[in-house]
């Protein structure tokens, strides 16, 4: 059958397509992936790091224990540190687990399960570079090792890869064996704070084993 004048061939569409960047992505997609409105955007940050711990540490056969601090900081962001004792993340695989949205390994399929849209702790990473242009710090220890490893680490919009701003080996502060501790500079509001304990608190009634701690600028409780 003749192609009339408007039907297009598959070449003429595929020369109209072109591939766009992860933060064009994010940007056309932050209501989708949790980070629409600032009050939301520090519930999801919360939300993925725990979910992310809580996955680690069970898939290492470890009893969870999860702290989340939020501070206020001088310049009005925010700062979420989450803190578990899981499994801990090796040197190498840090920046790709921090600094690449959508990275999966088999090292401990730090990826999480519960997660509602799956894309991880680096969309929270992504977020928060985004709106205030810091880097996320990571600590982190195996327990074959004796120190710990330090990163900052941003995410290379264009490409999709980690973006490493800093490295070295630290002292692990924390009472535990192995873990890892993440910070994230957020330009979020506390408008949600009632579903951000709404969020601790029932985390902590499906998942009885675990012990999660919330320290925030009002108020702090453990579960």
């Amino acid at each position: 059958m003749a192609r009339t004048r408007s039907q297009r061939t598959a070449e003429e569409l595929a020369s109209e397509k072109r591939s766009i960047s992860v933060s064009e992505f994010f940007e056309q997609n932050r209501q989708m992936l949790g980070f629409g409105s600032r009050a939301r955007a520090m519930v999801t940050a919360v939300k993925e790091g725990v979910d992310n711990s809580i996955d680690a540490t069970e898939e290492a056969g470890i009893l969870p224990h999860i702290t989340v601090t939020i501070e206020e900081t001088v310049d009005e962001y925010y700062k979420l540190t989450i803190t578990d004792n899981g499994p801990g993340i090796t040197k190498d695989q840090i920046p790709k687990v921090f600094g690449k949205l959508l990275y999966g390994s088999r090292f401990s399929k730090r990826v999480q399960r519960r997660g509602q849209q799956g894309i991880g702790i680096s969309a929270a990473v992504m977020y928060g570079q985004q709106t205030t242009g810091k880097p996320a710090e990571v600590t982190s220890k195996t327990e074959s090792s004796p120190n710990a490893e330090f990163f900052k680490v941003g995410i290379d919009t264009d490409e999709n890869e980690p973006e490493i701003r800093d490295t070295k080996t630290v002292d692990w502060s924390h009472d535990f064996d192995s873990g890892t501790t993440i910070t994230i500079y957020l330009d979020a509001s506390f408008r949600s704070r009632s579903n951000l304990h709404q969020y601790i608190k029932h985390t902590a009634i499906v998942n009885p084993h675990a012990t999660i701690e919330l320290n925030e600028p009002k108020t702090s409780f453990t579960l």
